[in-house]
C-alpha cells in the first residue's frame, strides 16, 4: 500500500489550469470515488490523502453467517460504512456457499447515506433502507425504531430479535445507545480495524507546500490531530477553506481551534460541491 496523495489522469492535466485544488482526507474508494468524479466534472482537481489504513477481519462474521439457522434468525442487519462492504466484498460473500449467500442478500439493510447504499445495492443486496433518508447514525435509529413499532407487520417487532450490526473496531455508539433506548436489541460484530498511518502531517506538508490556494475536506476526526495542529500555525490561514462530512467532525475542528469550517448537509460528494461553491475561497 502506498501512503502517497493521490490523482487521476484527469486531475494531473488540471493542476496547471486550475486553482479550485481540493484535497480530500481520506482513502480514495477503489474504481469509482464519487467525490473525485463530481468535483473533476466542475473544474476541480481532486487530490486524495489517505489518514488511516484498514484491516478486515472477517472470521467472527464468518462463523455466525455460515450458520443457517443463525442467519434465517436474522431480520434486520445493520451496515453504517463502505469499509464494512468491502470486507463483505472481500472476506465473506466470496466463501458464503450460494444459500447462505441468497440468505444474507435478502435480508433488509439498514444504511447511512446514499454512498454507501449504492454500494450495497451494488454489492447485491435487495433490501436497503435510510440511505439518503438517513444522514447519520442518529436518524438512522429514528428510521429503525419507527419501522420496528409502527410495523403492520407484528412478527417484525415481536420476533426480529436482535439486530446484527457489523460495526469497526472504532466506532460512535449513538444507534446502540438509541436503539437500546427503545429496547430494541443489538449484536455488534466487528469486521474491520483502523489505525492511523504515521505520517499524516509530513505528507499533507509536502502536499500543500507549493500550493496558493486549497481546498481541505474533513472525513473524520480520525488520523486529525497533527494536521490541525498545523494549520492553526499557518499565518495566512485563508489559503484553507475546511470543509467537514458532517457535523460531529465540524464540532471536533472547532473544538480545537480551528474556526470558519463548513459542513456539507448531507455525507454525498453533490451536497459538498454546492456548500463549498456557496464559499469561494478569497
Amino acid at each position: 500500500m502506498t501512503n502517497e496523495p493521490e490523482r487521476s489522469n484527469n486531475s494531473k492535466k488540471l493542476m496547471s489550469g486550475s486553482n479550485k485544488r481540493i484535497i480530500f482526507l481520506k482513502n480514495k474508494t477503489i474504481n469509482h470515488d464519487k467525490y473525485e468524479i463530481e468535483f473533476l466534472s466542475h473544474g476541480y482537481d481532486p487530490v486524495f490523502i489517505p489518514l488511516i489504513e484498514h484491516t478486515n477481519i472477517p472470521n467472527e462474521a464468518l462463523t455466525l453467517l455460515k450458520e443457517k439457522e443463525y442467519i434465517s434468525s436474522v431480520n434486520f442487519i445493520i451496515i453504517t460504512s463502505q469499509r464494512t462492504v468491502e470486507c463483505l466484498n472481500e472476506c465473506i460473500l466470496p466463501v458464503l456457499d450460494a444459500e447462505h449467500k441468497s440468505l444474507l442478500l435478502n435480508k433488509v439493510i439498514y444504511t447511512v447515506g446514499p454512498a454507501t447504499a449504492e454500494y450495497l445495492q451494488q454489492s447485491g443486496f435487495k433490501n436497503i433502507r435510510g440511505g439518503k433518508e438517513a444522514g447519520n447514525g442518529n436518524i438512522l435509529a429514528d428510521i429503525i425504531i419507527s419501522d420496528l413499532q409502527h410495523s403492520t407487520e407484528d412478527f417484525l417487532l415481536k420476533n426480529h430479535g436482535p439486530i446484527l450490526f457489523f460495526v469497526g473496531q472504532i466506532r460512535k455508539d449513538i444507534i446502540l445507545k438509541k436503539l437500546s433506548k427503545s429496547d430494541i436489541s443489538i449484536r455488534e460484530v466487528v469486521v474491520y480495524d483502523t489505525k492511523e498511518l504515521q505520517d499524516n502531517v509530513i505528507r499533507f506538508q509536502e502536499c500543500v507546500k507549493n500550493s496558493v490556494t486549497n481546498y481541505v475536506v474533513v472525513f473524520s476526526p480520525q488520523g486529525m490531530n497533527e494536521i490541525v495542529d498545523y494549520l492553526k500555525d499557518q499565518p495566512n490561514s485563508s489559503k484553507f477553506r475546511i470543509a467537514s462530512i458532517g457535523p460531529t467532525t465540524k464540532k471536533y475542528l472547532e473544538e480545537k481551534g480551528l474556526s470558519n469550517v463548513i459542513v456539507s448537509p448531507k455525507p454525498d460528494a453533490v451536497s459538498l460541491l454546492n456548500e463549498i461553491e456557496m464559499h469561494p475561497l478569497k
